[in-house]
């Protein structure tokens, strides 16, 4: 059983190392997803209260933490989009995207928030929220977009 947490703790390790690879690619970020950090206190939670003392257990506790941590950022490359999810952040090619919605949500004060809807070639949808305004958006998305890719603004 101790080769099978090995191997569980070098793939989520490895999850972790492409991560935070692509993660510090950011050159605009998204707002963090405090739902992936809930989950992952939820089941870290639950895995420690396991009473194993086996190493390569308690390495897998602490990777499988660190990944929920780690997955709420998200943003944009120069290269991708980088999503934020529950579990583990994954990274969409700007090629592999059909469609873009920008939706500008009003807040009080002076602030602004923009979500930004991909649709992909595949019929996914990854939703990410930004802090910029819709202008600082555009400017940035129109540098790394292919020309094949219809942003819509409403």
């Amino acid at each position: 059983m101790t080769i099978f947490w090995w191997i569980l703790d070098l793939l989520v390790l490895a999850s972790a190392a492409v991560s935070i690879y692509w993660q510090s690619q950011i050159t605009l970020r998204a707002k963090y997803n405090y739902w992936s950090l809930g989950y992952g206190v939820v089941f870290g939670v639950l895995l420690t209260t396991s009473m194993v003392n086996d190493w390569s257990y308690i390495v897998f506790t602490a990777a499988f933490i660190l990944i929920n941590i780690i997955s709420g950022i998200g943003g944009l490359t120069p290269e991708r989009v980088i999503t934020n999810g529950i579990f583990y952040a994954t990274a969409v090619r700007f090629t592999d995207l059909q469609t873009i919605t920008l939706i500008q949500q009003p807040m009080p004060g002076n602030r602004s928030r923009v979500i930004a809807v991909f649709k992909t070639k595949r019929n996914r949808r990854i939703s990410l929220v930004f802090t910029q305004t819709m202008e600082t958006l555009l400017t940035q998305l129109r540098k790394v977009m292919p020309n094949d890719v219809a942003v819509e603004v409403r």
